[in-house]
């Protein structure tokens, strides 16, 4: 049996996504002197940043990943209004412990702040363009890269000792996580 979780999206504010990670914005707009705030970047390893083009696709998905060692940041630079899907982290140590499909939510990126997950907080492999033609991001990780990513329509999770360079991932069936397929609402 399939079903399509339909996920509305919603404000990205400090609040709504402090579970998840950091919303980077200035907290402050003082008219007479620069400020600088603080913000939650703590990659373990070598940090990288990339400069990453997202075209308009579809609005659909199967998959969530987490990162193990890092924080990971996306800045977005121009283009259209995009989502991203979220969930909360789950016990790092055990590689069944995934969310359950309703508990996922779906953020909007309106162009005028930046974000940063928390460490193993489950989130979508992309971030999904409201209309064409695309959005432009920074986006900053760290090498290696531990990830763990399952796909909730076909039932399997892989774990990379690092996303970039291990081709030959650790496999394990998800009995409980199939014909699944999340959908972004406006």
């Amino acid at each position: 049996m399939t079903r399509t979780v339909r996920l509305k999206v919603e404000p990205m504010t400090a609040e709504s996504f402090s579970p998840y990670g950091e919303v980077w914005d200035a907290r402050e707009h003082p008219a007479d002197h620069r400020q600088s705030f603080q913000v939650a970047y703590d990659p373990e390893g070598k940090p990288t940043g990339s400069v990453m083009w997202q075209p308009y696709q579809t609005l659909t998905f199967t998959k969530l990943e987490r990162h193990f060692h890092a924080t990971h940041v996306f800045i977005p630079l121009s283009g259209s209004l995009a989502a991203v899907a979220v969930a909360l982290g789950t016990d790092e140590n055990d590689p069944n412990s995934i969310p359950d499909p309703d508990d996922v939510r779906a953020f909007l990126i309106d162009g005028t702040k930046g974000f940063c997950y928390k460490r193993a907080t489950w989130h979508s492999l992309d971030r999904y363009i409201l209309n064409p033609p695309g959005t432009t991001f920074i986006t900053f990780n760290n090498s290696p890269n531990p990830t763990q990513t399952v796909d909730y329509m076909d039932g399997y999770s892989l774990t990379h000792t690092d996303l970039s360079t291990d081709t030959n991932p650790t496999r394990l069936e998800m009995k409980d996580a199939t014909g699944v397929t999340f959908e972004i609402a406006l």
